[in-house]
């Protein structure tokens, strides 16, 4: 693997899908400490000040259309288990995959279901013979909040890090420690966590898609239903344009990474495509 870190960007999905183009081999990884044009699955917008960890990975899977989806679920699952393993122990089952392309973390104190927290979103973009992986993660708040739309409520992970044990003092949070250090070592810090989840997170992709070009979707799909947030709970599926297709309870996936959702009349395998799926109290 390739890493390549920058300062800024437009956009790091942007630098791996101009190498794709130019028949880069798989394994180049940008990273950027800040995007212009961040954006996730389907192009929607990703705030991405200073703070955060967005990064784009390229790879040259050997195959092709449908199977690709569930390349995106084997990410999540990746993504997952690599921030459950940098959280402290009492948030780490809070941290879960929410199908198709989201890590979320939802409080145990959560009385609804749509009040999860999103700390990932995750996008996949077949380009130039190969993908281009984009992940984007919350890792410490920024400076000035920007407004929110919808139910996508960032949550970050320096708030459900410990702290580190020189920190002077107790601290609920890691971003609170930091926050107690003189100024000159603020920027340090913080960039010292981003490149250990960075680490993390990287490890965790390269050995589960080895494990998915030699073995499929099959062998994660348990791992990958013992993690997800949707199943069990009652969801609409809605498509592009904010209309309703589909209501029904979340029972799982399937060896071809399509939700399944139990109506009363039946149980339909949804693709992720334009689905967009949302989560009822």
């Amino acid at each position: 693997m390739k890493l390549t870190v920058l300062d800024e960007v437009t956009s790091t999905n942007e630098v791996v899908k101009n190498a794709l183009r130019e028949g880069k081999a798989e394994g180049l990884i940008v990273r950027a400490r800040r995007q212009l044009s961040g954006y996730g699955r389907q192009g929607r917008e990703w705030d991405s000040p200073e703070g955060g960890l967005y990064m784009s990975i390229l790879l040259r899977p050997d195959v092709a259309g449908s199977g690709l989806a569930t390349l995106s679920l084997v990410v999540g699952l990746s993504v997952q288990r690599a921030l459950g393993q940098v959280a402290a122990p009492q948030f780490e089952d809070g941290i879960q995959v929410k199908w198709p392309n989201d890590v979320i973390y939802m409080p145990a104190d959560c009385q609804r279901a749509d009040e999860y927290r999103k700390l990932c979103g995750i996008s996949l973009e077949a380009c130039g013979g190969g993908v281009c992986v984009g992940i984007g993660i919350n890792v410490f708040r920024p400076e000035v909040d920007r407004p929110v739309q919808g139910r996508n409520v960032p949550e970050y992970m320096a708030d459900i890090m410990p702290a580190p044990e020189s920190a002077p003092g107790h601290f609920v949070s890691l971003a609170q420690a930091i926050a107690a250090l003189p100024e000159r070592e603020q920027a340090a810090r913080r960039e010292e966590v981003i490149t250990d989840i960075q680490r993390e997170v990287i490890a965790r992709i390269l050995v589960n898609y080895g494990r998915w070009r030699e073995l499929g979707f099959m062998p994660t799909l348990g791992s990958y239903e013992g993690s997800s947030f949707l199943t069990g709970r009652a969801v609409r599926i809605e498509d592009a344009a904010g209309t309703a297709t589909l209501e029904g309870t979340a029972t799982g996936v399937d060896e071809r990474g399509r939700l399944l959702v139990r109506t009363a009349d039946d149980t339909v395998p949804v693709a992720s495509g334009e689905a967009h799926v949302m989560v009822m109290p």
